[in-house]
């Protein structure tokens, strides 16, 4: 054997040996949604290229606590579910972890209206009704039959790297309208809030994108948790709420302003979102099971809470 051939060899056994003596901590601890421990959740550790038979499947101690430690060299990724909890999950580094992962509890999972919707913009600006529990337009563009929000369309598309689209989004009625919502580090499946506020709910908001060449300016946010929205609202002579509807909606919302002839289309916009037809009923919890619209297409379907 040439002395370049043993050296590469002696590299080789030198890492993987590195490798087999990598150890990893992993000190686990399981809270419910108000800090409490969570007794016999069920997680599963993968040791991510670790040897095999590394994996972990335990219980978590009346504390809420399990503690493993395995040979790896790239992360874990950890799972944790038990019956009537949402699942959590996350991936970690390499190094030794001492992990708190919220479990939330399902409280009242709820009929809605849930659709990943792509509609056609009929006409550009003009304030066009959208009926939630049609999911269309309203009259006479549309078979929708109640405005719970409107929706204004403006802007040009030349191409991918040249195009401008602004988006306005309005109420009705001046107690109605969004709020917006940033994601949190909670690991759970579940990371909208379990009732919808009765406050501070924005009448209109308007979200713009341009791009000319290299330069690029967006309001649209990839990584937004989405919006909360109040829609039908009713109050009494002293301004307090009688009579609302509440929902939420999944991620940004996305309009473009290209045209197709061919589909008599102005532009289009793109939102996932999940409507309360049930007067004054705050939950934001989605039970897929019980969907309202019936016969969606494959990619229309929401099984997300």
């Amino acid at each position: 054997m040439t002395l370049t051939k043993r050296l590469i060899l002696s590299l080789l056994l030198m890492s993987m040996t590195a490798c087999a003596s990598t150890l990893t901590s992993v000190k686990l601890k399981v809270v419910d949604q108000d800090g409490l421990p969570v007794e016999n959740a069920e997680v599963f550790l993968g040791f991510i290229l670790g040897n095999e038979g590394a994996n972990v499947k335990e219980l978590t101690d009346k504390n809420g606590e399990l503690k493993a430690t395995r040979r790896q060299n790239l992360g874990v990724i950890v799972r944790v579910n038990k019956e009537g909890y949402y699942q959590s999950k996350l991936r970690t580094g390499p190094s030794d972890q001492n992990l708190t992962i919220e479990l939330r509890k399902k409280k009242t999972p709820t009929a809605m209206y849930a659709k990943k919707l792509t509609l056609r913009f009929p006409k550009k600006k003009t304030a066009i009704g959208f009926d939630f529990e049609q999911a269309d337009w309203v009259a006479p563009y549309g078979k929708g039959n109640i405005a719970h929000v409107f929706f204004y369309l403006d802007g040009q598309f030349i191409s991918t790297t040249n195009y401008s689209d602004e988006l306005r989004i309005s109420f009705s009625n001046p107690e109605d309208g969004l709020i917006k919502l940033t994601k949190n580090s909670t690991a759970s499946e579940y990371q909208f809030p379990y009732l919808a506020s009765q406050d501070n709910y924005q009448n209109g908001i308007t979200l713009k994108s341009f791009r000319s060449g290299s330069d690029k300016v967006t309001d649209y946010d990839q990584f937004a948790l989405g919006y909360t929205f109040r829609v039908n609202t009713e109050v009494n002579s002293e301004g307090e709420v009688i009579h609302a509807n509440y929902g939420k909606i999944s991620g940004d919302i996305w309009a473009s302003a290209a045209e197709s002839k061919k589909k008599k289309s102005f532009g289009f916009i793109r939102f996932t979102y999940y409507y309360n037809p049930t007067p004054n009923d705050h939950s934001l919890e989605f039970d897929w099971r019980q969907n309202l619209f019936r016969d969606l297409e494959h990619e229309e379907k929401v099984y997300e809470p």
